[in-house]
């Protein structure tokens, strides 16, 4: 669904033995034809614990230089997954995800030649993570248990009726029984997809937020994410009736338009709403069919927010000019998740 122009790609990297060895990694050409012409030539790799992997890409063999130190600092030994994210800036976020199924505990390391400490990784600061294979040969389930360790992390904390996050901004309720250990909630998901099973897939992805909160990304054979259509605002037989709660508008400015934009600030007269955001957040936009990832930071006096990451990919898919002005609508109970109307700009208007 190459349309949907969501500017937080996923892809997963399976580790062989062979790989470990090797100072080169592949990513994949369904990544690189989307993305291969944002990234520089030389970025990072940053993982949760605030290591800093510097790497060299190779766009016309879709090759990362660089991976020897990365092994070897986290000892890899094959059979362990890399979950790679991409938030439309310079660098590439990635997660370990161990030969469990299940997101490593990180050990307190940073690169060689970084001079910072490494940073302490929690449950509340990024979630926890685990994957879960179709298997198409069965009837699709309802039922998923999790791995030991995910369970052992995060079970005291995780809740009966978790709310299960799609990357379209559907958001629907699902179960968990603290005595099976247990999570129920792919029927639904496939009725909210409108989708008979799974089987068209190869994995999912379980992100808790440590409050109440799973989003679930989906994978294909190539083990790139699939987004699907929608928005939290698009009405079918399973969408239950939202009210429009807050909004803020953005009127684009030549500073907007800069080749790399370094923050879009939004005004003050919409504090309240921006106060309901983390100091980092993320917000998904929606426009029919298209969405986005854009991420929101307070500045140090924490009296401004800023858009950051995401936005030039945002402004160029909606072909946004000087003058025009963006109105994002967010739901009730989804300060999340807005709609975005765009009005043109006229000379003639003025």
């Amino acid at each position: 669904m190459d349309s949907s122009g969501l500017v937080c790609e996923k892809f997963v990297k399976f580790v062989t033995r062979s790989d470990t060895s090797k100072n080169e990694m592949r990513i994949p050409s369904d990544f690189c034809s989307k993305y291969g012409n944002q990234l520089p030539a030389s970025f990072h790799v940053i993982l949760r614990n605030g290591y800093r992997l510097p790497v060299d890409f190779d766009r016309r063999r879709g090759i990362l230089k660089g991976f020897l130190w990365f092994f070897n600092h986290f000892d890899l030994k094959g059979g362990e997954m890399l979950l790679f994210e991409y938030y439309g800036r310079y660098d590439l976020n990635v997660y370990i995800i161990g030969t469990n199924c299940s997101e490593i505990e990180y050990p307190s390391i940073v690169h060689h030649l970084q001079t910072c400490h490494p940073g302490r990784v929690t449950l509340g600061n990024g979630g926890w993570r685990f994957l879960f294979f179709v298997d198409p040969t069965v009837s699709l389930v309802d039922e998923i248990e999790p791995p030991t360790t995910f369970i052992e992390r995060c079970g005291s904390t995780f809740p009966i009726w978790p709310r299960i996050g799609l990357n379209n901004g559907k958001v629907f309720r699902g179960t968990y029984s603290r005595q099976t250990g247990k999570i129920s909630c792919l029927r639904t998901m496939c009725d909210v997809l409108g989708l008979a099973d799974l089987k068209p897939f190869h994995m999912l992805l379980f992100t808790y937020d440590g409050v109440g909160m799973v989003n679930v990304s989906v994978f294909d054979e190539n083990l790139f994410e699939v987004v699907f259509p929608g928005s939290p605002t698009s009405i079918d037989e399973t969408s239950p009736t939202f009210d429009i709660a807050s909004r803020f508008e953005i009127t684009i400015q030549p500073c907007h338009m800069l080749k790399y934009c370094y923050g879009v600030d939004i005004s003050t007269e919409y504090k309240d709403l921006c106060d309901m955001w983390a100091r980092i957040d993320y917000i998904n936009v929606y426009s029919g069919d298209s969405s986005w990832r854009l991420q929101v930071r307070k500045r140090s006096d924490w009296k401004r927010t800023t858009i950051n990451d995401g936005w030039v990919e945002f402004r160029e898919d909606l072909g946004l000019n000087v003058g025009d002005i963006c109105s994002f609508q967010c739901c009730t109970d989804s300060y999340s998740n807005f709609t975005v109307s765009v009005i043109k700009y006229h000379l003639n208007d003025v």
